[in-house]
């Protein structure tokens, strides 16, 4: 498994019910601001950078096959790759277009879920679960599968036939 660490100009967890408030990166909060936030309202949090760190250089990079190229913005990467990323835009009469079916469950979702796998990888989390109607938890499932762990999708009983295969597909449950 390759472990993408190069140095994150990401600093702290930052209230937006109260951006003076800062907490650190790890572990994630993930049921918001714990200072700001009450039993009715859940004030997210935002990762604050220091873009004074950031090399500038990084932006007249050409566009790299996977997310390896932005890893001064994310987190540590954990799980390992499966290609995400480095999708073209395609000009078709005089529109371009972004053509995410070159990644490899054909959906913008894998950039997300490479992230917040790696994310449950480095914070030891058991599995992944999450809720989707298609894409969203095949991507999940694809990404979870590769770096061991298992993948629930919580998915309408509705759900079309091949949703619900290409969700087995990738082990979810």
């Amino acid at each position: 498994m390759r472990c993408v660490n190069r140095e994150s100009v990401a600093v702290a967890q930052c209230s937006l019910g109260d951006p003076s408030l800062t907490f650190p990166l790890s572990p994630p909060l993930t049921r918001g601001c714990p200072a700001t936030s009450t039993a009715e309202l859940a004030y997210p949090l935002e990762v604050d950078y220091a873009y004074e760190r950031l090399d500038t250089a990084l932006f007249d990079q050409p566009p790299g096959p996977d997310l390896a190229r932005w890893q001064p913005l994310l987190p540590t990467l954990h799980a390992p790759t499966l290609g995400e990323g480095g999708t073209p835009l395609v000009e078709f009469e005089g529109v371009y277009v972004k053509d995410e079916s070159r990644n490899p469950t054909w959906s913008h979702k894998d950039r997300l879920n490479r992230v917040a796998v790696s994310a449950a990888v480095g914070e030891g989390a058991p599995g992944v679960v999450v809720a989707s109607s298609g894409n969203h938890g095949a991507s999940a499932a694809a990404y979870a599968a590769r770096a061991g762990l298992p993948a629930i999708v919580l998915a309408s009983a509705e759900a079309p036939p091949a949703v619900q295969a290409y969700l087995r597909a990738y082990g979810a449950r």
